[in-house]
């Protein structure tokens, strides 16, 4: 049956960012199953695939059967969230990075549902006695779209025996400098190490050397074909809503290590997980890469249980 969804997020596609590609993706699919769908958003470039986007305020007081909203502590989404008891729709808040903010407290008390996927949203649940409106709006991506091609080493001169990767802004959180230094430490000739962002307003972009490569692109298919032809995806980040790279990672075949964090946590069975860069340091000494039988376990894990169209049947059970 048709209904009526708006997406709430603090910018929206085509610009890049791991928020604005994944609440595109929810939106597009549910667009294809007939929905009537919106965005409520901040920065936008129009209507997108179909989607009607808008950063009209008083879309917020039409009826939608359901509201959804991507994270919190961000201006847009603390503005929905803090008025959610005058908004006349049921809103899903999707909790992505949990955090006891008072814009998440009191949000949490006043809107209908709770959508939980990683551990950490859960346990935030629990501590705060809100099982009773979580529910499970497990992550996922479109597999039509988040495939690379070959093509990325030959385009960047990359040369070595191995590729190591790690993507996303050029942020604090992302740790980029510090997954240099551990790299650098462990003195292989045989690899390099690739960093993108599109981002570096923080002017934290490490320098280039011999076998370190930061670059900046905002060509997705350019990012997705770095993943495709990397050795290893390193999620070194200090903190993550989930991390759907792990996902775009596990779909293209390439092996990962990541902190444990969010969706790592998760992922565990599929990759390797650590908790100190000196655990990272040891597995890249030794690393030869990742024997096949647990890369197709990967595989299927994502193409059985995190595609965009299992983010969406949850939703969907929603309304």
């Amino acid at each position: 049956m048709r209904k009526r969804l708006l997406y709430v997020v603090h910018r929206y596609a085509p610009y890049p960012g791991g928020s604005e590609n994944y609440v595109r993706d929810m939106a597009e699919e549910s667009l294809r199953r007939g929905h009537d769908v919106w965005v409520f958003t901040g920065e936008h470039q129009g209507d997108w695939n179909g989607v009607k986007v808008t950063s009209e305020v008083g879309i917020l007081n039409q009826h939608f059967d359901l509201i959804i909203v991507h994270g919190g502590d961000v201006g847009l989404q603390n503005f929905v969230l803090s008025n959610a008891d005058k908004i006349p729709s049921p809103i899903l808040f999707m909790i992505i990075k949990p955090s006891e903010s008072p814009v998440y407290m009191q949000a949490m008390q006043t809107v209908k549902y709770l959508g939980c996927s990683a551990p950490e949203d859960y346990a935030l649940m629990r501590k705060h006695n809100l099982m009773h409106k979580a529910v499970r709006v497990i992550h996922g991506i479109d597999e039509k779209i988040s495939t690379g091609e070959p093509g990325f080493r030959e385009k960047y001169g990359i040369k070595t025996k191995y590729m190591l990767l790690s993507c996303g802004g050029f942020w604090p959180n992302k740790a980029m400098k510090e997954l240099c230094s551990v790299f650098s430490s462990v003195g292989r000739q045989d690899a390099t190490l690739v960093l993108t962002g599109y981002d570096n307003r923080h002017n934290i972009m490490p320098e280039e050397s011999e076998f370190i490569k930061p670059m900046m692109v905002e060509d997705r298919k350019d990012v997705l074909s770095a993943i495709r032809e990397s050795d290893l995806y390193i999620m070194h980040s200090f903190s993550e809503g989930f991390g759907l790279v792990l996902l775009e990672s596990m779909l293209n075949k390439t092996p990962w290590a990541s902190r444990k964090i969010a969706g790592a946590n998760l992922l565990s069975d599929y990759g390797f997980t650590y908790t100190h860069d000196s655990a990272l340091r040891e597995y890249l000494i030794d690393f030869e890469g990742v024997p096949e039988e647990k890369i197709q376990k990967a595989y299927d894990c994502v193409t059985t249980k995190h595609l965009i169209k299992n983010t969406v049947d949850d939703i969907e059970r929603l309304l």
